[in-house]
């Protein structure tokens, strides 16, 4: 007859920390987007909350580093509008002051110019169609990225003419 010593449960925070550091190998994420992921698996949002913040110490969650980051892939390498990045980080439970530091270098020149640069990559495959069908894919392709209908009037206007 063997007899197997009983099988101690898991710390509960060693498996949340274990879990929130499988999620952060994949992307980062913000303590808010995490959190919320932690809880829909199911853990206790105390021993969340004890997780997240000893991550946040330990530097391996931090909000002003993931929305620099979300600015510049979406903003600098993607060129969405600041409107779009700015929704997207609020989408994902970023604090409002974190979110304005982070696009607070966007201006409205800045914006124009992703736009440019947008219709300028999308331009070659819109040569020689006609101009009614031009205008509505290249406003189409801007608005997508989140440009105002003024941004997008004007930057669709100068590529018909030419001006890009």
């Amino acid at each position: 007859m063997t007899s197997e010593a009983p099988s101690e449960a898991p710390d509960p925070v060693e498996v949340v920390r274990e879990m929130a550091l499988r999620h952060l190998d994949r992307r980062a994420f913000g303590v808010a987007e995490l959190k919320a992921v932690l809880l829909r698996k199911g853990a206790d949002e105390t021993v969340v909350d004890d997780v997240l913040g000893r991550l946040e110490r330990a530097g391996l969650l931090d909000d002003d580093a993931y929305a620099a980051t979300m600015v510049e892939q979406r903003h600098d390498l993607r060129h969405q509008s600041r409107q779009a990045v700015v929704y997207e980080m609020r989408k994902r439970g970023l604090a409002p002051e974190v979110v304005e530091a982070a696009v607070s270098h966007i201006d409205d020149g800045s914006d124009l110019e992703g736009a440019r640069l947008v219709a300028a990559q999308r331009w070659p495959r819109l040569a020689g169609l006609d101009k009614a069908v031009i205008w509505r894919r290249l406003s189409g392709s801007l608005a997508r990225k989140g440009y105002s209908p003024a941004v997008v009037s004007q930057v669709v206007g100068e590529a018909l003419h030419g001006d890009l």
